[in-house]
């Protein structure tokens, strides 16, 4: 641990695979997350957590996408390593599977060119700019993500438990 405790201040260009793939092994998912400051100071997730692609022909169960406890979330501002988390999502499974729920009733109805992120709380189709066809309509391509309001929650308990 102590290895990974010293990555806090380094680039995140210094951050080893190998101790990425010894903590997914334990079931952990990684996650590399940039953050930036709003004008009063606070601090924002800047993007979203990508999980995976969605295949809307076949679509990944919910124990396949959330096969883990636990994110590992390493924190970086300005390309520098300034915060390490280890945040337990199991009080969060209800809520993120509500979500899922949501996304694959849309796909199932084939009306998933009318998920917006505003309709799930935790978990998203988020929209990328790319096309297919999906029954004999354009549809974006999509990708599960966790929304920056969730990651927000996260990078909140930090500030919590750090003061």
């Amino acid at each position: 641990m102590d290895e990974f405790e010293s990555l806090i201040g380094k680039s995140i260009s210094d951050i080893d695979d190998e101790v990425i793939d010894a903590i997914e092994s334990i079931n952990i998912k990684v996650a590399i997350l940039e953050y930036g400051y709003k004008n009063c100071r606070r601090r924002y997730p800047k993007a979203h957590f990508k999980l995976t692609s969605i295949d809307y022909n076949d679509l990944i169960s919910f124990k396949e996408l959330i096969d883990f406890n636990k994110i590992c979330i390493i924190w970086y501002f300005n390309d520098i390593i300034t915060d390490l988390e280890f945040f337990d999502i199991t009080q969060d499974l209800d809520l993120i599977k509500k979500d899922y729920e949501y996304i694959k009733g849309m796909i199932d109805t084939n009306h998933a060119h009318n998920l917006r992120a505003g309709d799930t709380k935790y978990l998203a189709a988020f929209r990328l700019n790319e096309e297919e066809i999906l029954n004999d309509r354009k549809i974006n391509k999509r990708v599960f993500v966790f929304k920056k309001t969730y990651l927000q929650k996260m990078l909140n308990e930090i500030i919590i438990t750090n003061y």
